[in-house]
């Protein structure tokens, strides 16, 4: 009886010894970190300028065997689609400027239509109209054609309607537009 007592001292001591040379490794064993990259913006708006704070994107979408329409709302920035064309996901967006006047008068102009070709080509290209629309500072969403708007902190959207048509190839569709606007 004493042999197997002491075999199970000894087993017992075994396990503890194994068990604090475990705890002593976890504590011994060397600590990961992980570093992020996190971006932080600022716009800086000078009087009588315009900046870019977002471009026209008309989502993701799945063309059909009619043709279609997809339309980003420059003042609700709501999309909507017509005829072939199914909507996928909620990715659109108005694009977006902003400006100042200072003490001038503003008009704005610019393109009234985009091409969008496919990244890449091999498919035919899409033609969206555009409509522009404007906030001041005083508040309140105005369309926009030849309107003179008051000085001030602006913001201007930039929305329309892209014609999809049948069975149009999958792909990026990419294009450019102008946006002018003149201080008097």
């Amino acid at each position: 009886m004493g042999i197997r007592g002491t075999r199970r001292c000894r087993d017992a001591l075994r396990a503890l010894t194994i068990a604090a040379a475990a705890a002593s490794a976890m504590l011994c064993a060397p600590v990961h970190a992980a570093d992020a990259n996190v971006v932080a913006n600022a716009a800086i708006v000078r009087p009588n300028t315009l900046i870019k704070t977002d471009d026209l994107d008309f989502g993701t979408l799945v063309s059909g065997a009619t043709g279609g329409t997809v339309t980003v709302n420059p003042v609700t920035n709501a999309r909507t689609s017509g005829g072939g064309v199914t909507l996928v996901g909620s990715s659109a967006r108005r694009a977006e400027f902003l400006g100042t006047g200072g003490i001038f008068l503003i008009t704005v102009s610019g393109s009234t239509s985009v091409t969008l070709a496919r990244v890449g080509g091999g498919a035919p290209s899409m033609n969206a109209t555009l409509v522009r629309a404007a906030t001041t500072s005083g508040g309140g969403i105005a369309l926009l054609g030849a309107t003179l708007l008051p000085s001030g902190l602006q913001t201007y959207y930039i929305g329309g309607t892209l014609t999809v048509p049948a069975n149009q190839p999958a792909g990026d569709y990419r294009g450019t537009f102008t946006l002018n606007v003149n201080y008097f």
